[in-house]
């Protein structure tokens, strides 16, 4: 019997390097849309079972077309950073067009939480990490579950990034400080190495995942819940301070200006819809501000993931205990690239 083929688009990616590993080790034959075999993650995953590289561009239609052939199963992460909100809700479409017509069985999207009607459009909200994906959401909740079944799988901020863009500052007196724009609020956060058992389960559990939106999170944590943790995962001293958010531009040193802008693959860099790295985040820790207590904007369901994966991690305090958390650890990958990719 042939094993079914998962095509992943973003596949050596943060996200899509545990998913890969996930269905490789588990008898799936494995493509991966990649624009650079010779990536050190491109090199990782070539060391396992029946993966495969697909060369080619998420702005390509031949290339897409020629890596979605005999494909049963796709997972697609696009890097709203590179394309910005308006290509990623076209590509979001044209890709799932092309799933289509090549045959997919089942195709999953990832996405971020889509608040948008909720706050009425407001602008002050808007992030380019979110928009683009929640709106290929919302098109894509409209449709049937045939000819193609679909799914939807949001993410939030990495567990990881309390390496890069969500690292403690360590005060003169030995104290490690979560300094965050959040005021009351606080978001989830999703632990990458439970990435690939979701994504199995959506492929193997149809009867229950097609047509879900599952949100994925760890446990809702503000500044002063992740200082606790490091306390009891490590012993090391730490607080957690609410900041404005220009004192937070001031404190992380990473990647581009707050000048830059945040795409595009297809328009110059003139292009009026684009939005700056400054724009972009001020709507992000804004929709955090308005989710308080696992309520307002953003919002999980933990004992759904508890059900569907009960070895899941369940807090920050755990994770740092699993992985030997070094608050003084710097990850340039979680600075430069903070969001879905």
């Amino acid at each position: 019997m042939t094993s079914p083929t998962a095509l992943i688009i973003g596949g050596t990616g943060a996200q899509g390097v545990p998913i890969v590993e996930e269905l490789a080790n588990h008898g799936f034959q494995v493509r991966v849309l990649t624009r650079d075999v010779t990536s050190s993650n491109a090199k990782k995953l070539s060391e396992l079972p029946n993966v495969t590289f697909s060369l080619g561009a998420v702005d390509s239609v031949p290339d897409l077309k020629r890596a979605f052939h005999g494909v049963d199963y796709a997972f697609v992460n696009l890097n709203s950073w590179a394309l910005g909100i308006k290509d990623e809700i076209f590509w979001g479409i044209r890709i799932f067009e092309i799933a289509v017509q090549s045959g997919v069985q089942h195709y999953i999207w990832s996405s971020l939480d889509n608040f948008f009607l909720e706050t009425k459009y407001d602008d002050s909200f808007r992030s380019v990490h979110y928009y683009g994906k929640g709106h290929v959401e919302q098109w894509i909740s409209a449709l049937p579950q045939s000819p193609m079944r679909w799914t939807i799988l949001a993410t939030s901020p990495y567990l990881e990034q309390l390496w890069g863009l969500m690292r403690p500052t360590k005060g003169e007196n030995g104290v490690y400080d979560f300094r965050f724009p959040v005021n009351d609020g606080g978001f989830p956060l999703t632990c990458l190495d439970d990435m690939g058992y979701y994504v199995r389960w959506i492929i193997e559990h149809p009867e229950r995942s097609a047509g879900m939106n599952l949100k994925l999170g760890v446990e809702h944590v503000t500044p002063n819940i992740l200082a606790k943790a490091l306390t009891e995962a490590t012993g090391l001293p730490a607080k957690g301070t609410n900041i404005e958010l220009d004192q937070w531009f001031e404190d992380v040193s990473w990647g581009p200006s707050r000048e830059h802008k945040m795409g595009s693959t297809t328009a110059g860099p003139n292009d009026p819809t684009l939005h700056t790295v400054y724009e972009s985040f001020s709507g992000w820790w804004k929709m955090y501000q308005h989710s308080i207590n696992n309520t307002g904007l953003i919002k999980r369901d933990y004992a759904l993931l508890d059900e569907i994966h009960p070895h899941r991690t369940r807090s920050v305090k755990e994770w740092m205990q699993k992985v030997h958390y070094d608050a003084d650890k710097l990850d340039i990958v979680t600075v430069t690239a903070p969001m879905a990719l």
